[in-house]
């Protein structure tokens, strides 16, 4: 049953991160286990166990949902995001291996042809392929680690921007001088670069989220 549990953990973890399953959707126990092909059991221990790291909320009789930040709550992770995210650029400016470049080099490369299709869903992906090369890079597993675990629950926001026309060209841009800063083993500039990335999308969301919730209520 743990071993069941933990599987579940870690799928409806990947679900979330990867804005399958988006903030404010709701997990209903019955089509998750018909889904995943388990019992009602384990699925509401995998619930019970997120709900408890936050990644989900339970709301009074009316069960378990992605967990929803409110405006400041994503400002203040996004600015912990970008410090992250640009030390990790330091780094990895630092100490790049033939196999770093390449994972890198093949983000970019994911990025810039789900944008040319404008493809909202194969960019996300792309995008976590792109920054997770870039944290693997920095070789500093602590550092990692916490980025690893900030992701779960910024993911699902991230990919609210695409909505705009032309970010996802402009989010390539930016990608591209990044992957040159670090290739060319400028880490300050790569580091200054990537906090410029992350809260230029951070400053967007609340606007976005206060629109989407406007559409909802109307």
């Amino acid at each position: 049953m743990a071993r069941t549990a933990d599987k579940l953990i870690s799928d409806i973890r990947k679900e979330v991160s990867s804005g399958i399953l988006k903030p404010g959707d709701q997990l209903e126990v019955t089509a998750l286990a018909e889904r995943f092909g388990v019992s009602r059991t384990p699925i509401r221990e995998a619930i019970r166990t997120l709900v408890e790291s936050g990644v989900l909320e339970t709301r009074p009789r009316k069960g378990s949902f992605v967990r929803v930040l409110s405006a400041k709550q994503l400002l203040d992770l996004f600015q912990v995001a970008a410090e992250l995210e640009g030390m990790a650029c330091r780094l990895a400016a630092l100490s790049l291996t033939k196999e770093n470049v390449e994972a890198i080099e093949r983000g970019l490369a994911k990025c810039t042809k789900a944008a040319e299709v404008q493809n909202n869903a194969e960019y996300a992906m792309a995008n976590l392929d792109f920054h997770t090369a870039i944290h693997n890079a920095s070789g500093n597993d602590w550092l990692i680690e916490q980025l690893r675990q900030l992701q779960i629950n910024l993911n699902s926001y991230r990919t609210m921007p695409y909505e705009i026309r032309g970010r996802l060209n402009k989010s390539t841009d930016e990608h591209k001088i990044i992957c040159d800063a670090i290739l060319s083993g400028d880490g300050e500039h790569a580091c200054n670069l990537m906090r410029d990335h992350m809260m230029l999308q951070g400053k967007r969301l609340p606007s976005i989220i206060a629109t989407l919730e406007q559409q909802k209520n109307n």
